[in-house]
């Protein structure tokens, strides 16, 4: 079992899962997989849901299987431009992995939905955020976040209302000026 425990202002929110550690010795994709064919066409395993996106699956005739008594369909892959049959490379990983089987969600030690415990979620997460927002300007060449990025705090022109910054974004020297409440202190934890 694993357990997540947090202590907020509506109490006490508790996490529990439910699963078990699994090995397997199943053969995996290999992440760091890749090749090129006889005609110089690449290929390489990419993560997601396609992942041989320069390979096409393809299904042979269904044939007879003696061993099982059943029919049966082989299926391989080939480049999607020359058509030369891949073998896309794999891996046997015994790393442990945790397999969640069920979750449980407490306040207080009274059961609660899991959108209960996703809205408690929220707004704590809204709260923190609130309290890392900047309440001063803060002086010139600081580093601060706006959203996903840092920025830095640059002179503020004459007339420029206290509620109000100018920043330079990083990599393109654009300068904007922005309400002083969407700024965060780059020192919250979490966010850089």
């Amino acid at each position: 079992m694993s357990t997540l425990s947090a202590h907020l202002p509506e109490g006490e929110l508790t996490i529990e899962h439910e699963g078990e550690w699994v090995t397997s010795n199943s053969p995996q994709p290999d992440p760091h997989w890749k090749t090129t064919d006889k005609e110089g066409h690449q290929h390489a395993y990419v993560d997601g849901p396609d992942r041989y996106p320069t390979l096409v699956s393809v299904t042979g005739d269904a044939y007879w299987c003696t061993l099982c008594c059943d029919e049966h369909a082989d299926t391989w892959y080939e480049c999607r431009i020359c058509g030369e049959k891949i073998t896309p490379g794999s891996r046997i990983d015994t790393t442990p992995k945790w397999i969640a089987v069920s979750t449980t969600y407490t306040l207080d030690g009274e059961p609660i939905t899991e959108a209960q415990a996703q809205e408690i979620m929220v707004r704590a997460q809204r709260m923190a955020d609130e309290a890392a927002r900047i309440r001063e300007r803060p002086k010139p060449g600081t580093l601060v976040r706006l959203g996903d990025e840092t920025v830095t705090v640059a002179p503020a022109e004459d007339g420029t209302p206290d509620d109000q910054v100018t920043i330079m974004r990083h990599g393109t020297g654009v300068f904007v000026t922005v309400p002083l409440d969407q700024l965060r202190s780059k020192r919250w934890p979490g966010l850089g």
